[in-house]
């Protein structure tokens, strides 16, 4: 356990030398996680939880193949989640694909995979990041500092990822406190959320990517995205170390 809390400690420092880079992140977030935990058993529990999870989990369904496929995404209905979606990460620039080739060469000592997890945990982690840019579409959460930290807040409510929180909610006490205090109540509110609507990685992102937006959200229980939300990034004179 000494080896993995210095190992995270010295993942962390180099995270913040690098804070606008995804694969220090990864690494600093998977060091924190085999110290602190990653939602493992959450994710597991919530998924064997339905016969669909249970289906989605024996298939190995590839949710990446689906999100990655824009040609499809425009040919769906206007307004439909996937069309949103297309056009959020068309208009974003986030690729779900290209997030997958980023995380998995940042995880190259493990083969690409979450370090020490089983298959099926393994499995899980991808989807999870694999339906990151699409939660952002459903939620309403941006991209800005503010809406990332409240899909982070949302997601781990969803699947218990202490590791996430623990990288997460300092940076943004450290900047509500002085800037902005809402960035707190975001989070709350985020979390509240998440914990609200039904497990997403159990859902039939098939047979919901066609229909309305609103009507998803319905279905899955995802609350209005509220008032406590506002648009924040970073002031321009702030120091890099703070972006870690």
């Amino acid at each position: 356990m000494l080896r993995k809390i210095r190992n995270a400690i010295e993942k962390t420092r180099l995270q913040r030398d690098c804070p606008e880079q995804i694969a220090p992140a990864v690494k600093s977030m998977d060091a924190i996680g085999l110290v602190f935990g990653r939602g493992d058993k959450t994710m597991l529990r919530k998924m064997k939880a339905s016969a669909l999870g249970r289906k989605l989990l024996d298939e190995r369904h590839d949710i990446l193949a689906l999100i990655s496929d824009r040609d499809s995404l425009r040919s769906l209905p206007e307004g439909s989640l996937g069309r949103e979606y297309c056009r959020f990460a068309e208009e974003s620039e986030l690729y779900p694909e290209v997030l997958a080739r980023i995380v998995r060469e940042a995880r190259a000592e493990t083969g690409g995979f979450v370090p020490e997890s089983m298959p099926e945990a393994a499995y899980l982690h991808d989807r999870f990041r694999d339906l990151h840019d699409l939660w952002h579409t459903l939620t309403g959460y941006g991209t800005d500092m503010a809406g990332e930290w409240g899909i982070i807040a949302f997601q781990c409510s969803q699947v218990d990822y202490r590791s996430m929180q623990i990288m997460a909610f300092p940076n943004v006490v450290r900047n509500a406190i002085p800037r902005r205090p809402d960035l707190i109540a975001t989070w709350f509110r985020a979390r509240r959320r998440g914990k609200r609507t039904r497990f997403l990685l159990a859902q039939d992102w098939d047979r919901l990517l066609p229909m309305p937006l609103e009507e998803v959200r319905r279905e899955l229980g995802v609350e209005p995205l509220g008032a406590a939300y506002r648009t924040w990034n970073y002031p321009a004179s702030a120091p890099a170390h703070a972006e870690s």
